[in-house]
């Protein structure tokens, strides 16, 4: 059995957060075609505008933990700081638009910034009680 490390579990946390992100977003572009159907227009463009930024950061969250675990994989402090600045972001617009897809994806994606965190602070650390 191979060993679950922080960076692994960080991986497979930012990539299901940023699907559950983009997930989110997904849902809601069909409410706001439901609402422009149903001839809310205020409804349609809040509920799009809203599904785009998800979208985005979705995305970005995806991006991040694949270069944390790929090209950054040697440093992780860059990615981990961005899936938590991401997750935030997520959380400020869930706040608008009560998706709870999007609210558990930004969870995901913060515990993935957090996890890949935990080497740099590991090593800072160690350096400060060295010094």
């Amino acid at each position: 059995m191979t060993e679950l490390t922080e960076q692994r579990l960080g991986y497979g946390f930012g990539l299901l957060g940023g699907a559950l992100i983009a997930l989110g977003g997904l849902v809601s572009l069909i409410v706001g075609t439901a609402d422009l159907i149903l001839g809310r227009p205020n409804g349609a463009i809040s509920a799009a505008s809203s599904a785009v930024v998800l979208f985005v950061v979705g995305g970005l969250a995806i991006f991040f933990a694949w270069l944390a675990r790929h090209d950054w994989s040697a440093r992780p402090l860059a990615s981990g700081v961005l899936l938590v600045v991401l997750a935030v972001v997520g959380w400020a617009i869930v706040g608008i638009d009560a998706s709870l897809l999007a609210l558990v994806g930004s969870l995901f994606a913060f515990l993935a910034g957090v996890l890949f965190l935990i080497q740099p602070v590991k090593k800072a650390a160690e350096l400060a009680v060295a010094a």
